[in-house]
């Protein structure tokens, strides 16, 4: 055997590579043969109607022929059949890449990507197709159509103009008349189009579109002869489309707008609300009729329409202009006074507004205020109620250490005030709400004899109110707080970590405790008494120091200043485990924290449930009903393991206070309950961004026969240590979607 290297002879080599190539080709040859195959089976299933299997093999086919154009163009076709667009559009696109030198390709891609609502990728398939073939029609006609879209009205000019001097057909002639009833060349555009009816008397678009240009020619024209024969025009030509198709809601829309510049505002109305029973819901149809209901009269009608509008747009000044008018008209002039100062809003940085639209604008809201200001207008003097100072008899108690005194309560009125004053001192109150409450602190000298309240409304309506001041014993409560234990210098030592902190306490007095805080929060306590406890949980997060006040009913008051000391806690040593030489080592294992499923019941502890239901008023509607309460309830409070149900019924406001303050408070402390659940059910109120359960003995228009339930959670939590969650619920009746308040 010869040492060395071997090489092959030379007819050696070329039987090999002979081979091989014959093997390459032996390939290509099965994976066509495998791709026509199955574009076989897929045009013998598209014959049987059976789409989804056809779909299959062109895609099996296209997987082993990426190249096979039929397959494309065939599942293209089924896409097409089947409503899928977007399929669609991109097998074409796919037919006119594998074949750039084809314009027929491009144009019916850039015609199915119009379809699909891409005009930029259609218009750039079009652009394709007309470098290869400047005058191919189909891409011509698609490119109008698409600038259209696009309001590039001389690159559809062009194209336009393009197609009809390419062939003159009844598409062209449609499109160079819609084309240049956008660029407003009316004359032109009446003929084109006149010409599409002339050659097919059912070209529907056509007689829609010539309607249109009417309606144009109408603002042109000065005489009314010429006007009403555009308008008569107008309607016989959308009358003639809708006897091709009784469906189209465009002919439907234009001759709506046809019967409304004839002022027919009946057949207007008739004409648009056939779009919406036809199925058309866009805003221009709501916004349309809107208009129509206007111009008729039915402007509540029309308020409803352009309801719809501007909830999705609530920027569309034009509307909301409208709307302004509408309400007007209605006697809703608080209702068009807010729709102005939002149309004025939007007008802010608008450049579609100038100055003079703007001064309109504010000129409208000056006469519709000066409306409602007259409209209002009345004799009646505001009605007074002090609650502060105490005054029975009218004799106002004010402690004889007190140098100045705090005077509050709440004005009522038909309309706003002006001004509150006390001793002819301003008071605070809401100017922008009806009923307010105020409040003002005055001097008061050792030989003041009278506190003198008066408020004048809008309309210079004055009332007074004199009160005779009694001087009172000033004596202020004594105060105590009993947990957490206390130094004798008043420190509370917590953790470092702690961040809050429950305080109970005892407060008395020879008169009546009007209130005991922490920090300005109110503490929970017995009303109406000279000796009580009180309790309050307060958030310590970044404080070092807390004060609680006491007051009597005279304003004598007690504050105490508590110091808070952290300490910081101690660092629990964690020794290693020993190896006492016999066995191995166990290191502890940590039991992984399980985390409560979606829908899981709530670890809650002692779990109660209030139920509030009113219904037997005195001076509201009786509700009725109200059956399916308890299983709202039970719904809401399904994932607690509730212990037990307290059902109170028709509670004056009297028992409610009493039951939040003492009842439920005594139950809770004893029983240890952690969670309250309150659920609500009855009429409810909202007054001033404040909410209210309206109790049976409630009266309309007075607030303070009302319940304000704001604070309830936060009472709650004050009940107990116990207590770590509470939950109110309100489904209360009202004219507001509000009343249905959760806050946790």
């Amino acid at each position: 055997m010869p040492n060395g290297p071997i090489f092959a002879s030379a007819p050696t080599m070329n039987r090999s590579v002979l081979s091989l190539l014959g093997f390459l080709l032996l390939l290509c040859s099965v994976s066509a043969q495998g791709g026509k195959a199955f574009f076989k089976e897929g045009e013998k299933l598209r014959e049987e109607q059976q789409l989804d299997q056809a779909l299959e093999k062109y895609s099996l086919a296209i997987q082993v022929d990426p190249a096979m154009l039929k397959a494309y163009q065939a599942r293209a076709d089924i896409y097409n059949l089947q409503g899928k667009k977007a399929e669609c559009a991109a097998d074409r696109a796919k037919v006119a890449e594998l074949v750039p030198s084809e314009a027929a390709y491009a144009a019916e891609a850039a015609k199915a990507y119009y379809e699909l609502g891409d005009h930029a990728k259609a218009l750039t398939l079009c652009e394709q197709a007309l470098r290869v073939e400047p005058k191919q029609l189909s891409a011509l006609e698609t490119k109008v159509r698409c600038a259209l879209a696009m309001n590039d009205l001389d690159k559809a000019t062009a194209a336009a103009d393009a197609a009809l001097a390419a062939k003159g057909t009844t598409d062209t002639y449609y499109l160079h008349g819609i084309t240049r009833f956008a660029t407003r060349d009316l004359k032109t555009a009446e003929f084109d189009l006149d010409k599409v009816i002339e050659w097919n008397y059912q070209y529907e678009p056509a007689y829609v579109a010539l309607a249109e240009v009417q309606l144009a020619l109408y603002g042109q024209y000065s005489g009314p002869t010429m006007q009403m024969r555009t308008l008569d025009k107008a309607i016989e030509k959308t009358t003639r489309a809708l006897e091709l198709n009784p469906a189209s809601t465009d002919a439907l829309f234009t001759r709506s707008k046809a019967y409304a510049m004839q002022k027919d505002y009946s057949k207007a109305i008739d004409d648009v609300s056939r779009c919406v029973a036809l199925g058309r819901s866009d805003d221009a149809v709501f916004s349309q009729r809107a208009r129509y209901y206007h111009g008729f009269g039915q402007h509540q009608n029309a308020i409803n329409d352009l309801n719809k509008v501007l909830l999705k747009d609530a920027q569309n000044v034009e509307l909301l202009l409208l709307r302004a008018e509408c309400k007007e008209a209605n006697v809703d002039l608080e209702g068009a006074i807010a729709d102005l100062d939002a149309a004025k809003k939007a007008m802010e940085g608008n450049d579609a507004y100038d100055f003079d639209d703007r001064r309109k604008v504010q000129e409208q809201r000056d006469r519709v205020d000066k409306q409602l200001f007259e409209l209002n207008r009345e004799s009646d003097p505001p009605v007074i109620t002090v609650v502060d100072p105490v005054h029975p008899g009218g004799v106002a108690q004010v402690s004889s250490v007190l140098s100045q005194v705090k005077v509050n309560g709440h004005v009522r009125d038909r309309n706003k005030l002006k001004s509150i004053t006390v001793n002819g001192v301003a008071a605070d109150f809401a100017k922008d709400e009806r009923d307010p409450e105020f409040f003002v602190a005055v001097p008061l000298g050792p030989a003041a004899k009278e506190i003198l309240v008066e408020a004048t409304d809008l309309y210079d309506n004055v009332a007074s109110m004199s009160l005779r001041v009694e001087r009172t014993e000033g004596i202020p409560p004594v105060l105590a707080v009993t947990s957490p234990n206390l130094g004798s210098d008043r420190i509370i030592t917590v953790a470092a970590s702690k961040e809050d902190l429950f305080i109970e306490g005892n407060a008395s007095d020879g008169s009546i405790i009007r209130s005991i805080s922490v920090d300005g929060i109110m503490a929970s306590y017995i009303p109406d008494t000279n000796r009580t406890d009180f309790s309050i949980k307060l958030v310590i997060a970044g404080k070092d120091r807390f004060t609680v006040r006491a007051e009597d009913q005279f304003g004598n008051g007690t504050d105490m200043v508590y110091q808070i000391q952290r300490k910081a806690e101690a660092v629990a040593v964690v020794r290693p485990p020993v190896d006492n030489g016999n066995k191995p080592v166990e290191k502890p294992t940590e039991k992984p924290v399980e985390k409560p499923m979606s829908g899981a019941n709530v670890s809650s502890g002692t779990t109660w449930v209030v139920f509030i239901e009113n219904s037997d008023y005195r001076s509201f509607p009786a509700l009725q009903g109200q059956g399916n309460d308890v299983a709202k309830m039970q719904k809401a409070f399904a994932k607690y393991n509730v212990q037990k149900t307290i059902t109170k019924k028709n509670l004056s406001k009297q028992q409610l206070e009493r039951f939040f303050s003492i009842e439920l408070r005594d139950l809770v402390r004893s029983n240890k309950v952690n969670t309250v659940l309150v659920w609500y059910a009855g009429h409810g109120r909202t007054v001033g961004g404040k909410s209210y359960w309206i109790p049976v003995d409630g009266k309309k228009d007075d607030i303070y026969s009302f319940y304000n339930y704001g604070p309830l959670k936060g009472l709650i939590q004050n009940y107990s240590e116990s207590v770590s969650n509470a939950l109110v619920v309100s489904d209360a009746a009202g004219s507001e979607a509000s009343f249905y308040d959760l806050t946790r």
